[in-house]
């Protein structure tokens, strides 16, 4: 799995740790049964979270682009 990096604006909990993270399944999500990283699952910052969140409905693609659009 990726690690804790901000799909949209690349903050990375490895150097911020007491900055909180999270995965979002997108409608896209595909699980994987090996090492990896799933298809459509994207970690967001605390700041982004709830933004991506509201677009969970879309494909990974979508939702990122709108979510650029929008910042």
């Amino acid at each position: 799995m990726q690690p804790p990096i901000c799909s949209l604006c690349h903050r990375d909990q490895r150097e911020e740790p007491d900055l909180d993270f999270e995965t979002v399944r997108f409608s896209d999500y595909e699980p994987i049964d090996r090492p990896g990283h799933p298809e459509g699952l994207h970690w967001f910052c605390a700041t982004h979270l709830k933004a991506a969140q509201a677009l969970s409905d879309l494909t990974s693609a979508e939702a990122l682009r709108r979510l650029r659009e929008e910042s």
